[in-house]
């Protein structure tokens, strides 16, 4: 009877342990790392006495950014994401501040330039997400990393990057309610509104029909061409009504290699990317 009892006691004990492993597993694939990070932050501008104590400033920020649930889905690959930050000291009597320039690139298509960034920050404070409370730091960073994320979701489905949008929309109004940081964020509204607007839709449908021929190549190599001709025209329509749109023009010039294997036998496409991206007009003539 004893060993009866220790031999259900040891049967428990292993089910207790596969469960464990299971959930664990379970978990640790839920919460796959969505973004990956490379932040670089150029310190020279700073006295030697906030160099050294800003030492680790780029791997806290690595950390804040990686290791985020911010879509709560798991991701097969993270968003490669690449930051510079040129820090100035605008440190007041009673308060630690900093000024910015801010470079953010997914290291394809997307890229954000912004000058205007102003923070407080004491060296050392470790860095929190708190959906509730806005932050002129974290806040500024969320803004950009949703901006991101919804350009990519916009590659998978037909303005599937809108509930990123949308968070990107809240924290940008929310900035404009911080009246000590309030700079920059003007700017940051506007942009988030272009990116929503009807105007820039074309885009993002480009993007989703671009990255739909990308899946067939290979196996439906007709119904490629035909899309990626579809996304053409979209980019066509505008950089029509805004011949420096930037975005778009990132865009062509980040996946142009793909576009000319794919409309090689197109002619009336690859003519338009002529006109979208003079600088490799030399490579599309070669397409035609």
């Amino acid at each position: 009877m004893v060993r009866e009892n220790q031999r259900i006691a040891k049967m428990n004990s292993l089910w207790i342990f596969f469960t464990w492993i299971m959930l664990t597993l379970l978990t640790a694939g839920l919460s796959a790392q969505q973004i990956k990070a490379n932040v670089t932050v150029i310190l020279e501008r700073l006295p030697l006495e906030k160099q050294q104590r800003l030492a680790y400033f780029a791997d806290e920020i690595e950390t804040y950014l990686n290791d985020h649930d911010w879509t709560g889905e798991a991701m097969d690959d993270p968003i490669p994401v690449t930051v510079q930050i040129f820090l100035n000291d605008n440190s007041v009597s009673y308060e630690e501040r900093y000024s910015a320039t801010f470079i953010i690139s997914n290291n394809s298509d997307t890229q954000y330039h912004d000058k205007y960034w102003k923070f407080p920050y004491q060296a050392g404070t470790p860095l929190s997400h708190n959906e509730n409370a806005y932050n002129p730091f974290t806040g500024f960073l969320d803004f950009y990393i949703y901006l991101l994320i919804g350009a990519e979701y916009d590659k998978y489905g037909e303005f599937l990057g809108e509930p990123y949008f949308e968070r990107a929309k809240l924290l940008s109004e929310q900035g404009m309610f911080d009246a000590t940081f309030v700079k920059g964020w003007e700017e940051r509204c506007d942009l988030i509104a272009h990116i929503m607007s009807n105007e820039y839709k074309p885009l993002r449908k480009a993007k989703d029909l671009f990255f739909l021929a990308l899946s067939y190549v290979g196996e439906e190599d007709e119904t490629a061409r035909k899309l990626c001709g579809d996304a053409v025209d979209h980019l066509d329509k505008i950089l029509e009504w805004d011949p420096e749109h930037k975005a778009s023009l990132q865009f062509v010039q980040a996946y142009h290699l793909d576009m000319i294997k794919l409309l090689e036998s197109d002619p009336e496409r690859i003519k338009k990317l002529i006109i979208m991206d003079p600088e490799r007009e030399e490579m599309y003539r070669k397409a035609l």
